[in-house]
């Protein structure tokens, strides 16, 4: 790990970064490539328990459907990113190839697992406020439908919309939960239930220069990619 530690800083000249996750605690890798472990949480919804009301209608996502989200998702996000001349701001989000990816291996579960074969991955919601969207995986064997990627929409009804979009997928799975990384304190409020700090697959960010990690989103072990949000001081 240290070899390919050195290796990236020739590469990137010292101005690069890397991504890993962790299953073997905080320390290992810091101390062996200089991956200092971020902060994780996770936001677990019950789906036998849990029901969300006055929700707005949401839409129902194909592959191709999702992949136009995710490039609208794009444009919003750089929008976002204006503004602060002090630093430069790196999100990482799910790529078209990478949710084509994870369709597929939740296909092939659901084969041999002889479950219906899922068809859609996520939902969309829209109102004269804004949209937002969500998109999901299936981990069979944590029964979870876990979030790659969820854009809350300006509304409290559209975000419990898309809550209960994923719950009722989780149902349709005979899954658990819902899982969703690093959620946000409205998102605790909307869920009614507190975040809880991740003992596996800990994200480890190596950098060439200090900064701070804004936001981190699962896109699933399976992917070994997170998306976060990382801020880097100039």
């Amino acid at each position: 790990m240290r070899l390919l530690s050195q290796r990236i800083r020739e590469m990137t000249d010292g101005r690069g970064f890397s991504v890993l996750f962790s299953d073997v605690g905080p320390d290992f890798y810091a101390k062996n490539g200089g991956w200092n472990v971020c902060d994780a949480t996770e936001l677990v919804i019950p789906s036998i328990s849990t029901i969300f009301s006055d929700t707005s209608p949401v839409e129902s996502l194909s592959l191709k459907q999702a992949e136009d989200c995710i490039n609208d998702d794009v444009k919003i996000l750089k929008e976002e990113f204006l503004g602060d001349p002090e630093f430069t701001i790196i999100q990482m989000i799910p790529q078209h190839t990478e949710l084509e990816w994870a369709t597929l291996r939740d296909k092939q579960a659901a084969q041999y697992l002889l479950h219906e074969e899922p068809n859609v991955v996520g939902v969309k919601v829209s109102s004269p406020k804004g949209w937002g969207y969500v998109l999901w995986f299936h981990e069979h064997k944590k029964s979870s439908l876990t979030v790659l990627r969820l854009r809350e929409p300006p509304t409290d009804d559209g975000l419990r919309g898309l809550l209960g979009a994923a719950i009722s997928e989780a149902k349709k799975s005979a899954f658990q939960k819902v899982t969703i990384w690093s959620p946000s304190e409205r998102l605790e409020n909307v869920a009614g239930i507190k975040k809880v700090v991740r003992k596996g697959a800990l994200p480890g960010l190596r950098r060439g220069r200090e900064s701070t990690l804004a936001n981190n989103r699962k896109t699933g072990m399976v992917l070994d990619h997170v998306p976060m949000r990382v801020k880097l001081s100039l």
